[in-house]
């Protein structure tokens, strides 16, 4: 099996080597010769959601409590690839819901789970959707609540080229009221990463 691994890492390797050549450079000249590996190492980094299983949410009990009320995580940051390009987008996402019973899962768990499921190629609209259900499921939620704020190389760096654009969506499951949902969309936020391109010296 690892033999097999192996392999297909020299494979991919390879295929890096063409896409240099092809784009008009050298793949053998001292700069780029390690190119290949590190590019594929930094792939496996980014899509390792693919390949790991999701993280496991161990739950606390409130002692004497049977109401734990809503429950917000702010501003958990990710990395992940835009499935069109495969260049980066990097982002932060604000998870709000409110636990069925007086069990609580470890507050880092919230960040794991969003980190794993970022981390593969992705559209920033079926992520939020499939964020929202999933936790909903993991976390034991009467509702989930998620916002999800954006920056897509692919529009920083090619085609628009605008460093100021970015993405907000949001997605919510569960029993949420009219008025608990209006309340959210109004004091809910999430911080948008900033990345100066360029800069006047």
């Amino acid at each position: 099996m690892r033999s097999n691994r192996n392999d297909s890492m020299m494979d991919a390797e390879k295929y890096v080597s063409r896409i240099i050549e092809f784009l008009g450079d050298d793949p053998d000249r001292p700069g780029l010769r390690e190119t290949p590996r590190r590019f594929i190492s930094a792939l496996l980094e980014l899509t390792r959601g693919l390949r790991e299983p999701p993280p496991q949410v161990k739950f606390f009990p409130m002692e004497d409590s049977k109401y734990v009320g809503r429950i917000t995580v702010n501003d958990i940051e990710f990395t992940s690839l835009c499935e069109h390009h495969l260049l980066p987008v990097m982002g932060t996402v604000t998870v709000t819901y409110e636990p069925l019973n007086s069990e609580v899962p470890g507050l880092s768990k919230v960040a794991r789970y969003v980190k794993w499921l970022a981390a593969r190629p992705m559209l920033q609209e079926r992520f939020t959707a499939r964020l929202v259900n999933e936790l909903k499921e993991v976390l034991h939620a009467r509702y989930v609540y998620v916002k999800v704020c954006a920056l897509h190389m692919c529009a920083m760096i090619r085609g628009v080229k605008d460093e100021d654009m970015y993405m907000t969506t949001e997605a919510w499951s569960g029993d949420l009221s009219n008025e608990e949902l209006m309340e959210l969309k109004q004091t809910v936020h999430c911080k948008v990463p900033r990345i100066v391109l360029t800069k006047d010296y």
